[in-house]
Formats: C-alpha cells, structure tokens, sequence
C-alpha cells in the first residue's frame, strides 16, 4: 500500500516526542469513512497521469493514487 503523503505530514505535526509511525496509523483508522482525496493521497509534488490525466501519481512511487491502473516509475 502506498502511504496517504497528506495523512503523513498531518502526523508530523505531533510534538517532538510524537511516535509517527503510531500518530499516522491511528490518521488513516480515523479517515478510513472520509479518506483523503487521490490529489491528497499523491502529495504536494504529485504529477499528472498519463492515463487518466489528474495530478494524482505519487510524489514518491509515480502510482497513480486516482486507482486507473499506472503504475510507478518502472511501469
């Protein structure tokens, strides 16, 4: 599963002793009935897919978070 990059910069906002990885999981239980946009998903440097043509492939893996089937870098 490729990560929620909104949901993981939300759970960098705890304080300094803040345990991430726990802070993020309990974010994606939360949204899990209003989960993030697929433009949410893909993070701030997301670019466009070039099969469905949003601005949704993850700013990391290159998926298309929108869920058309692109798939990352190497596809």
């Amino acid at each position: 599963m490729v990560s929620c990059e909104k949901c993981w910069r939300d759970a960098h906002r705890g304080g300094p002793c803040e345990d991430v990885a726990k802070q993020y999981a309990e974010l994606i239980e939360e949204r899990k009935d209003t989960p993030c946009t697929p433009e949410e998903q893909a993070g701030e440097d997301a670019t466009e897919c070039p099969t469905c043509g949003r601005r949704v492939r993850h700013q990391h893996t290159g998926q298309c978070m929108a869920g058309c089937g692109t798939m990352g870098a190497g596809e």
